[in-house]
């Protein structure tokens, strides 16, 4: 039999893309399919555990090493070694498999509280001179809101001293407290 011949026994049924980048905890699924449906023994998971496996090109080679290894006459061909494009997925003729889909099923990040910036006066040390008791300022380089503290300490807000600049100088508590 010629090499022709045995390629012309070769379908495409699908294709792992490897554009994707995951996150621990995803799940990359590849379901394989006949004329009748979905064959479920067939199906393949790969759950992103180490941060090794998240680049796309690590997460598609490593399902496209198990596929070669477990799924009978399907081949996915991993001749694009850099890393990039699309790998096409192979079924034999004889396997009756027609098409294969890829899931993933993305855990969901938490979503990063939203950071609303208190209300405040002044971005210290504007103005500093009129602060008084309550007067709430905004750092800029510990991005934190303070507010200037009751009397007798609010001659030290108003104070130029860098010992007073709240969350950097010695004596910032003395004037300040952070909200």
């Amino acid at each position: 039999m010629s090499q022709h011949q045995d390629l012309e026994c070769w379908k495409e049924i699908g294709v792992l893309a490897r554009f994707r980048q995951l996150h621990m905890g995803d799940v990359v699924s590849v379901r394989f399919y006949t004329s009748t449906g979905e064959v479920k023994a067939l199906c393949v998971q790969l759950v992103i555990g180490y941060h090794s496996q998240c680049a796309a090109h690590a997460w598609s080679s490593e399902l496209a090493n198990t596929i070669n290894v477990h799924v009978p006459l399907v081949r996915v061909n991993q001749i694009n070694t850099q890393g990039r494009g699309k790998l096409p997925v192979m079924a034999h003729t004889d396997s009756g498999i027609i098409a294969c889909k890829v899931e993933f099923k993305c855990k969901v990040q938490p979503k990063k509280p939203a950071h609303s910036i208190p209300a405040y006066d002044y971005i210290f040390p504007k103005e500093q001179q009129t602060y008084q008791q309550g007067t709430r300022v905004w750092h800029e380089k510990s991005q934190r809101c303070y507010r200037c503290k009751p009397w007798p300490f609010t001659e030290y807000c108003r104070n130029g001293a860098a010992q007073f600049e709240p969350n950097e100088g010695a004596l910032w508590q003395v004037a300040w407290e952070a909200i």
